[in-house]
């Protein structure tokens, strides 16, 4: 079995290495570039804290209210159309982030950016129902994770020396135009339906379709859908499962340095280095954790089941090593702990998209949306509530025990959610059940 399998390995993963995740890691620049032209920016314009705070959160609203009609556009106009529109959009918007001079000028093109980077995960994940069969979808969305991932690992010293350099307008014009590159190469190279690719073999389409369960999926989702989707009590799981995924995960996105130069006594410089370690065994387990699902999944016959472990074993890992961390006097043994409480945020992360997948069938990129909604309106949140509890209790362990639990309450919501019972066909089983009670 696995030497045919491998010989029609060629088009979907060619163009998840060389074209998604490049775009997608480039994408990530362009909202970290922002963060790390921040200081210069400020005093360029001599700008307030509040000023910059403005300007720093504008991406992040338009972006997470925009998710569930980025969704939608995704599944009516296609993968390639949305995301080669959305791309060339938002990389327009990075250039024209080197022409802001006011904190309105900043703050309304931030926002445009944001309203064009809403549809790319959908869209994303979408391409990847399409073009990879259940067993293969992890993996396919552990390469999606690690481009975005990768970008607070390469990014920060990457537009540092773009600004020391050449200036940091430059950051914003080398990553705007590197993105329309991709974009104009994922509209050349990819393909709505992997059969109308040029250079597919039949092969390969065969393997693809035997792997894509699309019987139970009508041909064409409605807005209709949305009133079933938000009556049923899994679809509210799986959107809150990922707030409150995020909620832990905001932490090492906003405050892990703060945390490690006021609370642990870090120097500037080591904080640097050990700031970016949690990031690294982040990007390592989704790859990782992607093969190991792909792998059970195989061995159990693709029950989709066999999900759930690996995200609740996630949120409690994370939970519990985060609370380990603070607790712990030595610095290194700390960061330790911090490390596997970020690396298992990515066992759920690896988990979460591709059941967006197998619990949306026809409506992939409505699910995906209604998920990332959450996670980006965690991260809005996130940091504020952090530092309102750190203001409380003046004792950053208790608020890392807060968010531990707020974690817990994640693994809990995942027992709900059986990514083996999509939402579609779940309806469509009650219905008939129904009808032949009634009968």
């Amino acid at each position: 079995m696995d030497g045919p399998v491998k010989s029609k390995r060629r088009i979907r993963w060619k163009l998840m290495y060389l074209i998604m995740f490049p775009l997608t890691f480039i994408m990530s620049l362009d909202r970290t570039n922002i963060v790390v032209s921040a200081p210069v920016i400020q005093k360029e314009f001599h700008f307030s804290l509040v000023d910059m705070s403005l300007i720093l959160t504008s991406f992040a609203w338009t972006y997470a209210f925009l998710q569930i009609p980025g969704g939608v556009l995704s599944e009516r106009w296609g993968s390639r159309k949305t995301l080669t529109l959305a791309n060339l959009w938002w990389s327009l918007w990075t250039v024209m982030t080197a022409a802001g001079s006011s904190v309105a000028g900043f703050v309304g093109i931030r926002g445009l950016l944001g309203i064009g980077q809403a549809a790319d995960w959908s869209a994303s994940v979408n391409s990847i129902k399409r073009w990879f069969p259940k067993q293969e979808r992890a993996r396919a969305n552990s390469i999606l994770l690690g481009g975005l991932y990768l970008g607070p690992i390469i990014g920060a010293p990457l537009t540092v020396a773009i600004v020391e350099g050449l200036g940091w307008r430059w950051a914003f014009y080398i990553y705007g135009i590197a993105g329309a590159v991709m974009g104009i190469l994922w509209w050349m190279f990819y393909r709505d339906k992997p059969q109308e690719h040029l250079h597919i073999s039949s092969e390969e389409v065969s393997y693809i379709e035997s792997g894509y369960d699309a019987k139970n999926v009508r041909d064409a989702a409605s807005w209709k859908d949305w009133g079933r989707f938000v009556s049923n009590y899994r679809f509210w799981a799986f959107g809150l499962q990922y707030f409150f995924l995020i909620l832990i995960q905001s932490f090492y996105t906003t405050w892990l340095p703060t945390y490690l130069v006021k609370a642990r006594g870090f120097s500037l410089q080591s904080m640097g280095y050990a700031a970016s370690l949690p990031w690294v065994a982040l990007f390592v387990m989704v790859f990782v954790v992607g093969a190991w699902q792909d792998r059970v999944l195989a061995r159990t016959g693709s029950k989709l089941r066999s999900r759930t472990p690996f995200a609740v074993s996630g949120f409690i890992l994370a939970a519990a090593f985060l609370i380990i961390g603070s607790q712990i006097a030595s610095p290194w043994l700390m960061m330790l702990c911090f490390m596997i409480s970020l690396g298992s945020v990515g066992m759920v992360q690896v988990s979460i998209w591709p059941s967006c997948t197998d619990l949306g069938g026809n409506m992939t990129g409505s699910v995906t949306g209604w998920t990332n909604f959450w996670g980006n309106f965690a991260g809005a949140l996130g940091p504020i509530f952090t530092a309102i509890l750190v203001s409380l209790t003046s004792n950053w362990a208790t608020s890392l025990m807060v968010i531990s639990i707020a974690a817990l309450i994640g693994a809990g919501l995942w027992l709900l959610v059986h990514p083996e019972r999509p939402f579609e066909v779940a309806d469509a089983y009650d219905a008939s059940s129904s009808r032949t009670v009634s009968m």
